[in-house]
């Protein structure tokens, strides 16, 4: 071989040793391995974080839990015959691979051109063909997976999204109920003008007995500088005064998602709501919205209502036993009520 053409020859035997190992690497199917852990310790975290929801007081989605024995079901299934492909198909690679291991032997043992280009050629062309073989056994193991990747995907962006409520939750002005239970949180917009920035900027609250909208934006000030924080409840109406729910896409390509809602009691007849959190649409919001109304997310329900909690409210004194005054509301957590008019102190 002459001086000139052994550095064009070294750069051909590094690009070939390159795929070589490359191929070699792939045959393993160490990535198919890993993605088989990794969904495993997904699926093994889901009731933990089901749990850690359930302790912070979120009682519905009580599909979540069947969905995850569901889910522990098919994929404790759908491990045991990737692994049996995983050992199937490495088997058959590496019979091919052999070949191409022992023409590597050959290769580096040959001193003239003409058998290292015959030789490199031939492993090069196997080595496209192995490398063939391993990406289509890839995919047919991949697809023993299923719909399982996808629905551990979608529970948990599920319970990312009640972390998300429930965080909101936790930071509001909002006074709770002593039964009642949150269903969903977004950010949102009490359309009151219609005039853009005169109009309250906030997060709605859906309970199983409320739809609240508490104010939370910084007002006053120019350019982003100066102003105030106001955050407080501002608008609240018991489901049961909701007497319809419409739904409207509007501006540019529908991008406001409008909420519509007749009162049959209250200050107002008639007011709407901007939807603001990302990818909510209209339609989706009124009718979970409806669902809230009718009832019918009770079935959905996993913590019950405490039935203590329900007699020591329903028995709870309305008046002041000394001066007559009505009492405030009771709210979570209050565990005697004070009257603001004489100070007398009563045990719920």
């Amino acid at each position: 071989m002459s001086d000139a053409a052994q550095p064009i020859w070294e750069d051909r035997l590094a690009q070939l040793r390159r795929k070589y190992e490359e191929v070699r690497k792939s045959i393993s199917m160490d990535d198919v391995t890993r993605e088989l852990g990794d969904m495993a310790t997904q699926i093994a975290g889901l009731p933990g974080d089901i749990a850690g929801i359930r302790e912070r007081g979120y009682a519905f989605a009580g599909y979540l839990e069947r969905k995850v024995e569901v889910l522990q079901t098919q994929w404790d299934e759908v491990r045991s015959q990737v692994k049996r492909a995983i050992n199937t198909e490495i088997t058959d690679v590496q019979v091919r691979f052999d070949q191409v291991r022992d023409s590597w032997s050959r290769l580096e043992s040959q001193t003239t051109e003409k058998g290292q280009e015959l030789l490199g050629g031939r492993i090069e062309t196997t080595l496209d063909e192995v490398a063939s073989v391993v990406a289509a056994a890839r995919n047919r193991i991949k697809g023993l997976y299923g719909q399982v990747p996808t629905n551990v995907a979608q529970t948990q962006s599920q319970l990312r999204l009640i972390k998300k409520y429930l965080d909101l939750a936790d930071q509001a002005t909002v006074k709770w109920g002593p039964t009642e239970a949150l269903y969903m949180v977004h950010e949102g917009e009490w359309v009151q003008t219609g005039k853009g920035k005169q109009d309250p900027d906030g997060i709605i609250y859906v309970t199983d007995q409320r739809f609240i909208f508490e104010q939370n934006e910084k007002v006053g000030g120019r350019f982003g500088f100066g102003g105030e924080q106001v955050q407080e409840v501002v608008f609240e109406v018991t489901v049961g005064t909701i007497a319809k729910v419409q739904s409207e896409d509007k501006g540019l390509f529908g991008g406001k998602d409008l909420i519509h809602l007749e009162l049959s009691a209250g200050d107002y007849a008639e007011t709407t709501f901007e939807v603001k959190s990302g990818g909510i649409d209209s339609d989706w919001y009124a009718g979970q919205l409806n669902r809230v109304i009718s009832g019918e997310i009770e079935k959905e329900r996993v913590l019950k209502v405490d039935e203590a909690v329900v007699e020591a409210v329903q028995n709870a004194p309305t008046a002041c036993t000394t001066c007559g005054a009505t009492l405030p509301t009771i709210t979570r957590g209050m565990t005697e009520i004070v009257c603001e008019y004489c100070g007398t102190k009563m045990r719920v």
